[in-house]
């Protein structure tokens, strides 16, 4: 006979919950819980809103901004082609480096200025919005930069084909994306409260990038969003305490005057009086007046506060410590590897999953069918196989080293034993091996006697003559 409670336990259930995470009570009174990316997208709009606000207007905010920037793009992710014929991937490479320059239908910036440009929209919005155009003389593609809220928050219905469109972004039956709603004009731009439709693009005319939460999230969620209210009470912890400290500096001393007249002087309006102090004023006390002023708790813990604060923050925005604060004092060698080695991981699989992937490789490949159209490339060899004119190898700017000398004498291990390739090594400093070789030649073919020579090695560091 099977008892009952055996059944119990076999179906997950029992008397008493196992799991403290799915239980109650008073711990879990403020119980918030999200279930899906429709949270998300209901939300969205007003954390990107406080997010831009903090962006803006906080020192934090901007530091945040500019590091993660910074540090995903740089100088800019380069490209390399990887067309077999060295001959055709010579030419896309030479005629991609010509074309940089007027990748920005605007003409505010250069390819890598836009990709800092959609960068700094993902961390401050959480997604970013380009438009491909072409150009008027020769129809070469350009991108035009969108705010994200102009992609339609508010267009969210079913399509006649079976089709849906969510917040802008519509999918055929099979799930597919197909196209974009965009509007022409940006929030709180003149021409955005005209009543306009807005306008339906294909998907291949659209850069649309973000980092997905959720299974079946369509728009993108501030990078701040974790950190908004703990920085927003750091904020007024610190002005809290740069008030007490400006109070704690009004009052110099008191005079006792059996003449005097009031503590204070200013405008008196029944029982109450307005009146302004000054940094080190002397107050002059009647006969019988005294003040009292209440017992302030001490603040010797606030900076530790502030400080744990600053760290909960960096370590939810994906920064370390030292990078949110620029405060190296408290690392040694160790410790700041070790903190860079994380950021390294966690940035390259930003620069590959949310900037190469959805932003770099459709800009190449609508560059390559541009070339065929021009003629740079034969476009019926193009038609039948694009894949290899397609292909592209992404180098994002190199990493500089903690410790240069000792990179520099690891990888040289690395190589000698074969556990890595010089192609590789050279990739993680941020260059192509074919133009390293080919400079090196060059540098080879030299005259002798050109007036260079070669500066000593310098001496190799051991731990001996590191502790001298």
């Amino acid at each position: 006979m099977i008892l009952p409670g055996f059944i119990n336990r076999l179906l997950g259930k029992s008397s008493a919950r196992a799991l403290d995470a799915a239980g109650a009570g008073r711990r879990w009174a403020d119980d918030r819980r999200l279930t899906s990316a429709g949270a998300v997208h209901a939300d969205a709009a007003t954390v990107s809103a406080r997010a831009a606000h903090f962006a803006l207007n906080t020192p934090m905010g901007r530091r945040i901004v500019e590091s993660l920037v910074g540090n995903l793009v740089g100088d800019g992710i380069k490209s390399r082609s990887q067309h077999p014929d060295k001959t055709i991937a010579a030419t896309l490479n030479a005629n991609f480096a010509l074309w940089i320059d007027r990748a920005d239908a605007e003409g505010r910036g250069d390819f890598f200025s836009l990709q800092q440009a959609a960068t700094n929209d993902l961390v401050v919005f959480g997604e970013y919005l380009f438009v491909i155009l072409p150009a008027l003389e020769d129809g070469a593609p350009q991108l035009r930069r969108c705010h994200p809220e102009q992609l339609a928050r508010d267009t969210t219905r079913l399509t006649g084909d079976g089709g849906a469109i969510v917040q802008g972004v519509e999918f055929d039956r099979m799930g597919r994306i197909v196209a974009y709603h965009v509007r022409r004009h940006a929030p709180g731009d003149p021409l955005s409260a005209m009543a306009l439709m807005p306008v339906r693009l294909p998907a291949s005319d659209v850069l649309h990038g973000f980092r997905p939460i959720y299974p079946g999230q369509v728009r993108g969620l501030s990078w701040l969003a974790p950190v908004l209210l703990t920085a927003n009470d750091h904020d007024r912890l610190v002005d809290a305490m740069i008030e007490r400290a400006k109070v704690a500096a009004l009052h110099a001393g008191f005079v006792r005057d059996a003449q005097g007249t009031g503590a204070y002087t200013g405008d008196q309006s029944g029982s109450e009086l307005t009146a302004s102090l000054e940094p080190g004023a002397l107050i002059t006390l009647p006969p019988g007046k005294d003040i009292e002023f209440p017992d302030v708790p001490d603040q010797n813990g606030a900076l530790e506060l502030i400080k744990d604060a600053m760290r909960r923050i960096a370590a939810g925005v994906g920064l370390t410590y030292e990078m949110l604060t620029g405060d190296y004092s408290q690392v040694n060698y160790s410790s700041a590897r070790a903190g860079m080695l994380e950021f390294r991981r966690f940035a390259s699989g930003v620069q590959f999953h949310q900037l190469v992937f959805p932003f770099c490789r459709p800009v190449w490949r609508r560059f390559v069918a541009w070339q065929a159209f021009t003629g740079e490339i034969d476009r019926v060899i193009y038609a039948a196989s694009p894949l290899p004119f397609e292909s592209a190898k992404w180098l994002p700017p190199a990493w500089a080293g903690v410790d240069p000398q000792k990179d520099a004498k690891a990888d040289e291990i690395a190589v000698r034993n074969k556990f890595k390739s010089r192609a590789e090594v050279i990739a993680e400093r941020g260059y192509d091996i074919e133009d390293v070789d080919r400079e090196i030649e060059a540098d080879n073919a030299k005259p002798a006697n050109l007036p260079v020579s070669d500066a000593p090695a310098p001496a190799e560091t051991t731990e001996e003559t590191a502790n001298a």
